[in-house]
């Protein structure tokens, strides 16, 4: 055999090789991503956005007493009701018609809903859920600056022993405060952090078993972290009365020291000098669902001194705090009491389909709690009877966070879905939705539908929470749609408050969880900023969704960033925690 033939032969083998190999790494790709199925769905997209279902008649009272209709009677959705609370020193569960009035009334108006404290203290920061940033930014040059500042952190051993929660994940917000000077002098910050004038911190527990601490001006650390050793993928709350209080809840179980499962939790950790303090909500047996999780940003009233934590079990835990701060002497403490629990079930809710549990963070107005669940009924909680005024069939799990709009014509909320297995078509294929509903009585005034994918083990739908509108784009409501018209695509949209309709439309190469945050400029402009799977930061105009500026972090985001001024303060899947400017 000649030489240049044997070569050829060479080259021919080593190329049917790599061909060979290459197929077997695509094939598995497939597979695990759900097989022919990801095929169809990889060359097929979806129907895209649909037309708006438009109910006028149904904002009538929307100002008026909150009550249900005929339609949004709890008793339509085969709604059981179950709470326990303490009576002569015991605990009791009662699961039939009961009379119960919570001994100090809880009323969430101005200060209770906004909080006390100069920055982002909740997710979305505030309790309506409608405050993505805080202040107002300097802006010129309508880009991202060319440096900033970035900080590892770290992953940490999921339960099944096989894989890693990294960096941080949905929502995974960071709190950004500036705190006042007396408060700012009892806490364990670092000396130069004591001393630094206008400091700023950021506050961010991660998916690395750490609430990491630094100055929002340059991603220094501004005082040790505190290693808790659970994963964190929601967004933590401070107390919203400027108290150095957390309160923040694990996602995960994780495996202990011996083999064993550590159930996820909720936690109570003073920002004193980083102690916890307590915690509460694991292996509950009065929850339905074995799974517990927190992934919801907990409420807290500042007047009655009381905590409202929604868990993935099903279970809304109300904890009187008994809350005891005394800056000058830098002591902080808690004597929590259990005041009263609830949970309920439906006619449809079974363990398999997981539609028991909340992971949406709540919104509260006056006495009333608006909250969504994993089955797809979005309900009114009375919270001083400890009862359900109304609840809607949204069909889809709510995962993105429901807002609360005070309009002329009334209160209104906002609700968004995520796809489902029962949702999805031969194709997996489903249908999602933006909902605006009367908040009085629970009435559809529009529906805006989306068909997305849901094919590969992540979700397609809204799993973001959505832009209110203020200034000059007051009237429009924004949200990010994942995995539309394309398998790996979405939408910004943008949908007029009044009547549903699309104001504008933008389609994004690559899909976003991450919800989008607002810059309000010194002049009134109004700019987004949009974090994208692929890694890709947006700038983008409010008034008509037209791209300005991009950055590309090469990396996974999943989590909603924060704002304070001109900084963007948003976490990495592949462990980062990174400071953006918008000049």
């Amino acid at each position: 055999m000649r030489k240049g033939t044997k070569i050829a032969i060479a080259v021919f083998a080593g190329l049917f090789l790599l061909g060979c190999v290459a197929g077997l790494f695509i094939l598995k790709k497939i597979s695990a991503a759900g097989g022919i199925r990801y095929l169809y769905n990889l060359k097929h997209d979806t129907t895209g956005m649909a037309e708006t279902e438009y109910y006028p008649e149904n904002t009538a009272d929307a100002d008026g007493k909150v009550t249900c209709t005929e339609q949004t009677a709890p008793v339509r959705l085969g709604i059981t009701e179950t709470i326990r609370f303490t009576k002569g020193g015991e605990s009791v569960v009662w699961n039939e018609d009961y009379a119960y009035m919570r001994p100090e009334q809880v009323f969430f108006q101005n200060e209770l809903i906004t909080g006390q404290v100069e920055g982002i203290f909740t997710f979305r920061g505030n309790y309506h859920r409608t405050a993505a940033s805080y202040g107002t930014a300097k802006i010129e040059k309508e880009a991202f600056g060319e440096t900033f500042w970035s900080y590892d952190t770290g992953k940490l051993l999921k339960s099944s022993g096989t894989s890693f929660w990294s960096g941080n994940g949905w929502t995974g917000q960071p709190l950004i405060i500036s705190w006042p000077e007396e408060t700012k002098q009892s806490m364990n910050l670092y000396p130069e952090k004591k001393a630094k004038e206008n400091f700023v911190e950021v506050i961010y527990s991660g998916m690395d078993g750490y609430i990491h601490f630094l100055d929002l001006e340059d991603g220094s650390e501004s005082r040790d972290a505190i290693h808790v050793g659970m994963v964190f993928k929601g967004t933590a709350s401070l107390h919203p009365s400027g108290i150095p209080l957390l309160v923040l809840g694990s996602g995960d179980a994780q495996t202990g020291l011996f083999g064993e499962n550590v159930s996820p939790r909720a936690y109570i950790y003073s920002l004193i000098d980083g102690t916890k303090l307590y915690e509460f909500g694991y292996n509950d047996d009065m929850a339905f669902r074995t799974f517990h999780a927190y992934d919801s940003s907990p409420v807290i009233d500042a007047a009655t001194d009381t905590l409202f934590y929604p868990g993935e079990n099903g279970v809304l835990y109300t904890i009187k705090l008994n809350t005891e701060y005394d800056p000058a002497a830098g002591t902080l403490s808690v004597a929590p009491e259990h005041v009263v629990d609830y949970t309920y079930s439906t006619a449809r809710a079974t363990e398999e389909a997981f539609t028991w549990g909340m992971e949406n963070s709540a919104v509260v107005n006056e006495n009333y709690l608006y909250a969504g669940d994993n089955g797809g009924v979005f309900y009114c909680l009375d919270l001083n009877t400890m009862s359900m005024v109304w609840a809607q069939d949204v069909y889809g799990d709510v995962n993105s966070s429901p807002i609360y709009s005070e309009e002329e014509k009334g209160n209104f909320i906002y609700v968004a879905t995520t796809l489902t297995e029962a949702m999805l078509d031969e194709h997996s294929m489903g249908e999602v939705a933006i909902y605006k509903l009367n908040a009085a009585n629970g009435s559809i005034v529009w529906k805006k539908a989306f068909a997305c994918h849901n094919v590969d083990g992540v979700e397609g739908g809204i799993l973001a929470t959505g832009v209110l509108g203020q200034g000059a784009i007051e009237g429009q409501i924004i949200y990010s749609v994942s995995r539309t018209p394309g398998l790996s695509s979405g939408y910004l949209v943008s949908l007029d408050t009044e009547t549903g309709e699309a104001v504008w439309l933008t389609e994004l190469e690559n899909y976003a969880w991450s919800s989008t945050v607002t810059l309000y400029s010194q002049i009134g402009a109004v700019y987004l900023v949009q974090c994208c799977s692929d890694g890709t930061v947006l700038l983008l105009n409010a008034a008509n969704g037209k791209l300005l500026d991009s950055v590309s972090l090469n990396t996974t985001l999943e989590a909603t960033p924060a704002v304070f001024g001109n900084t963007v303060v948003l976490g990495t899947r592949d462990e980062r925690i990174i400071g953006l400017t918008v000049e």
